[in-house]
């Protein structure tokens, strides 16, 4: 049987209130331009948080980044046994409705995806780069999807794993991370670095400790604080400085994304509740 936790965290916080800016929100940048930021971690038991005895072997680090960023939606959408070639049929079968359909709405509604999968497709008995593959497709898949019911595709990045211990899976692990870190671009970043977080956080030979999910929740912190921004300054451009990002401007807001203040009234588009008047 498939289990799916999902923890929604969401605590009002301070930021612009103006009525078309595409604001970060505690940091995170605003991607769909809803007014709210979102999160979906999309992953296996790692994820959903076995190891984690603080809270009862659920939650992990996804958690512990609510409470890092109040203000920020966090969707855990961990699976325990989940594996990057079957998540693919998970999600076609979700959009389509004959699936998870809260899952669905999960990533629809999500600024940033991160995937967090990978490592239980060691017991496929397959090569690390058939993996890769299949995590390539996820994120198009992901973006495709969500495309289609928005308009708009959301931002995915791909995680480098932590380490596993076990015989045999521990260097299959570290030659699929090897994998994912060769192919980060911009566009599709895979240098979120979970690998970097000690094996010896691990309390068994592939789940982490309490502690490990603290380590995790810093890298992780770190990441949507400091070098996510610089990838989401690619993935949506605001060309004319004005806080709108040029692909909402005229579809959401009917303003000139080649002119920063489109009214010509001394405000900025994204820092002016009517843009388009005087």
């Amino acid at each position: 049987m498939k289990v799916l936790f999902r923890l929604v965290v969401f605590v009002t916080c301070v930021y612009s209130s103006h009525a078309v800016a595409c604001p970060s929100v505690a940091g995170i940048p605003d991607v769909n331009c809803d007014g709210d930021a979102r999160v979906a971690v999309v992953g296996d038991s790692v994820v959903f948080g076995i190891g984690d005895t603080v809270n009862g072997n659920r939650g992990g680090y996804v958690r512990r980044m609510a409470r890092k960023f109040p203000g920020v939606w966090f969707d855990n959408l961990g699976r325990p046994g989940e594996e990057a070639k079957r998540l693919i049929t998970v999600i076609e079968d979700a959009f389509a409705g004959t699936g998870d359909t809260e899952f669905a709405s999960a990533l629809t509604r999500a600024d940033i995806v991160i995937l967090d999968i990978g490592r239980n497709d060691w017991w496929n008995f397959g090569p690390a780069i058939a993996t890769w593959r299949n995590l390539k497709r996820v994120r198009e898949l992901i973006q495709l999807k969500v495309e289609g019911v928005t308009g708009h595709k959301p931002f995915v990045v791909t995680a480098q794993l932590m380490g596993a211990n076990r015989t045999g899976q521990g260097a299959w692990v570290a030659e699929l991370v090897r994998i994912i870190a060769a192919n980060n671009k911009s566009a599709a970043p895979t240098d979120l670095r979970f690998n970097s977080v000690s094996k010896k956080f691990l309390g068994d030979r592939v789940h982490p400790t309490s502690l490990g999910y603290d380590a995790l929740a810093k890298v992780l912190a770190l990441y949507l604080k400091v070098t996510l921004p610089k990838h989401v300054a690619i993935f949506r451009r605001d060309l004319d400085e004005d806080g709108l990002y040029d692909e909402y401007e005229a579809e959401k807001f009917g303003t000139n994304p080649e002119k920063p203040d489109t009214d010509e009234d001394g405000i900025l588009d994204g820092e002016d509740d009517k843009p388009t008047q005087r």
